[in-house]
């Protein structure tokens, strides 16, 4: 069985996952040996999660499961994630989780945003203060295609 979660390093050190309308176990092992080979680059990154497509949120085993694997990892998260945006378009979903992440905040900086736009320009932001280079194409992601590439 094929994986539907998308997992783009191709605008490094920007990170774009995008997660299918169903997940399933494969996409989460999947998603996890990925981030495996994230943390082992000397390059800090941002990422991107891109929850727009999902029409049914993964059950109770696979929310078990990330959230071990996230807390398994909690060290090398702090030391090699600029920070994390995640795209919730509805406003009150997207209030709920900024509440949850006050009461249990990441290892990293990690922000809800509507629009992969808003998310990108975060992450930008993050990536040029952590004085890397962003790519273009990353830059064009964020709506400020006009942008050199700086660091």
């Amino acid at each position: 069985m094929g994986v539907g979660l998308g997992f783009d390093v191709s605008m490094w050190p920007l990170v774009v996952i995008t997660m299918p309308p169903v997940t399933t176990p494969d996409d989460i092992e999947y998603m996890q040996r990925c981030y495996e080979h994230v943390f082992t680059s000397p390059v800090r990154h941002a990422l991107i999660v891109d929850t727009t497509s999902i029409v049914r949120v993964p059950d109770a085993t696979l929310r078990r499961q990330m959230k071990a694997f996230e807390d398994s990892r909690r060290p090398i998260i702090r030391q090699k994630n600029i920070g994390s945006a995640i795209i919730i378009q509805n406003t009150v979903v997207r209030g709920a989780y900024t509440a949850l992440r006050w009461i249990s905040p990441q290892p990293a900086p990690n922000k809800a945003f509507p629009t992969v736009e808003a998310a990108a320009r975060w992450c930008v932001q993050g990536i040029e203060e952590d004085g890397q280079i962003v790519p273009i194409a990353a830059y064009t992601l964020a709506g400020l295609a006009g942008n050199t590439a700086v660091g």
